[in-house]
């Protein structure tokens, strides 16, 4: 007799295994907290410890070569330690990258819940408002603002708010609208809960994940903008340090010492692929769509 219908039998050895689910943790989540938290590391450390001051030239020491006594990956060609210099530059891409990523993002949810909520006057006149703002190129954007209040790295972080804003404000929308039409908010609203409780109580908590992974990939954005507005010129100016002035000043000597550009190119890269892993990985558990069900 089959023994299809019985609750209890053993699986046979012909039976096919259950596909596993997928746990909590996946591997892009986990290379990219790898990164990032090593990114974090090395900036907060920085503030405490330099193995030499980043700013003061010492021409005795010019271009030494990676592995030299007391500079792990060398000197430019004013003698200044590299290492110190992308210590600081870390330090520089967290303030910047991370400035630009949390006020876009303050003022991208703001508009984005009215645009959602407070019917189809606001949502088109923040939606078109929105649309014009990502028409005009970033460059452009940045430039003026370079031209007005002088370049550094609060200019950058204007240009990035600037930037990502209206992006932010758009993906927010999509996020609450899509809130808004589920029943657990007709409930609420037949409950007498006005619009502000139902955007702080409901809908904020519902695409808080979206909001998070939107975060970590914006805030990569921020830091590969700033490294090429640095590189232009119209960004972080010393005494501060960027790893996109570097690469800038890096390019009057790469054919002499082609490694003075490729160590902060290797570190935008990391960062920028570390966080882009880490928003990746956070939206595969975030988001209940993307979980997949046993088989």
């Amino acid at each position: 007799m089959s023994n299809i219908g019985l609750q209890h039998s053993a699986p046979s050895a012909s039976t096919p295994a259950k596909a596993p689910r997928r746990g909590t943790w996946n591997m892009s989540l986990v290379i990219g907290i790898g990164l990032t938290v090593g990114f974090l590391v090395i900036a907060i450390v920085s503030f405490f410890y330099l193995p030499s001051n980043p700013n003061i030239p010492n021409i005795r020491f010019r271009l030494l070569p990676a592995g030299s006594p007391g500079h792990l990956l060398g000197t430019d060609v004013l003698g200044r330690d590299i290492v110190s210099q992308l210590m600081v530059g870390a330090r520089t891409s967290i303030l910047v990258g991370a400035g630009g990523a949390t006020i876009s993002l303050l003022l991208g949810t703001i508009t984005g819940l009215i645009a959602a909520a407070y019917g189809k006057i606001a949502d088109e006149a923040i939606s078109r408002s929105a649309d014009i703002m990502l028409s005009i190129p970033g460059m452009v954007t940045a430039l003026v603002l370079a031209a007005t209040m002088g370049p550094g790295a609060l200019t950058t972080i204007f240009a990035l708010t600037a930037f990502f804003t209206p992006s932010f404000t758009r993906v927010i929308r999509s996020a609450a609208m899509s809130v808004l039409q589920e029943d657990f908010i007709t409930a609420a609203k037949l409950y007498g809960r006005g619009r502000v409780f139902i955007l702080a109580r409901h809908v904020l908590p519902n695409i808080a994940g979206v909001m998070i992974v939107q975060f970590t990939l914006y805030f990569a954005a921020g830091i590969l903008t700033e490294a090429g507005l640095s590189y232009l010129g119209v960004g972080v100016t010393r005494p501060s340090i960027s790893w996109g002035l570097m690469l800038n000043e890096a390019q009057q000597s790469v054919g002499i010492s082609s490694p003075l550009a490729i160590w902060p190119g290797l570190a935008i890269v990391f960062v920028v692929l570390g966080l882009n892993l880490l928003g990746d990985g956070l939206r595969d558990v975030l988001d209940p769509k993307l979980k997949p069900r046993a088989a």
